[in-house]
């Protein structure tokens, strides 16, 4: 799982609002490419449920490449250097979108068996958004591209990772760990680590007194649904299932080969 930041949030709720998973995404985004807000919308307006419900490219990725292509595509058709890097872009951002969702294409995304759909959209009821995966597709799409977008503008957002730890190896018990082992990461590699010692646990301590820190990761091998709905009111990407060595654990999210098991405790940590 990765962290949401502004910009997914704000996708997100555009998306909840209505609007098709290209728009949201476009819509999110418009200030970075100079774009008004109704130009944008319908510039994205035909790439939503696959391209016009046809079920192909997902119209979150589609979004993506439009912004991407606003902000570094090329214009002179002679400049092949040009046309490399941007392809380079682009593919790298579809590996990056692959990886956290699995697949670019829309009917596959969705579990659908036609090669095609109805132009009539689905209405927007409580169900629709309960049983598609939509929504968090463009959450994670928002992310990945607002990362591509600080990373070549050199605003990388420096990452503070706490694991939740037994001395060096993850704990299964958040609340109850011995220490926080601290890893900062920053230009794609791990520049600081220190060890914490765990304050003291009493609920909504914790996660007000890691966020007091500047974390924004927390890693652990199980944690509380109290604590993980804190963490995420503020933003902290929570990830657990986690065992192993702490820097181990750091090293393979810097390397965005960790993922989350989803698995919440229902006692308190």
């Amino acid at each position: 799982m990765i962290e949401m930041n502004e910009k997914s949030k704000e996708a997100k709720r555009l998306f909840e609002q209505g609007y098709n998973c290209a728009q949201a995404i476009v819509s999110a985004f418009c200030e970075y490419a100079d774009l008004e807000p109704d130009i944008a919308l319908r510039l994205s307006s035909s790439f939503g449920g696959g391209i016009g419900r046809l079920r192909e490219v997902c119209g979150a990725f589609s979004g993506a490449a439009i912004i991407l292509g606003v902000l570094y595509g090329y214009s002179d058709p002679n400049d092949d250097e040009a046309k490399a890097k941007h392809y380079e872009l682009i593919q790298s951002f579809a590996k990056e979108f692959k990886k956290e969702n699995g697949s670019l294409i829309c009917r596959e995304l969705l579990g659908l068996d036609t090669l095609s759909d109805s132009p009539i959209p689905d209405k927007r009821t409580e169900n629709y958004y309960e049983t598609r995966p939509c929504a968090d597709i463009i959450e994670k799409s928002a992310k990945i591209l607002d990362e591509y977008i600080k990373k070549e503008k050199g605003e990388e957002e420096m990452i503070k990772i706490a694991v939740a730890s037994e001395k060096e190896m993850v704990t299964e018990h958040f609340g109850h760990c011995e220490n926080f082992n601290i890893f900062e990461l920053e230009n794609g590699k791990i520049t600081k680590s220190k060890s914490v010692e765990n304050p003291g646990h009493k609920p909504g301590f914790l996660p007000n007194f890691l966020n007091e820190m500047g974390v924004n990761v927390i890693i652990s091998g199980g944690m509380g649904s109290g604590a993980v709905d804190i963490f995420n009111e503020k933003g902290i990407e929570v990830i657990v299932g986690v065992k192993g060595t702490a820097k181990a654990a750091a090293e393979a999210y810097l390397n965005k080969e960790l993922k989350s098991t989803g698995t919440i405790c229902n006692h308190n940590h």
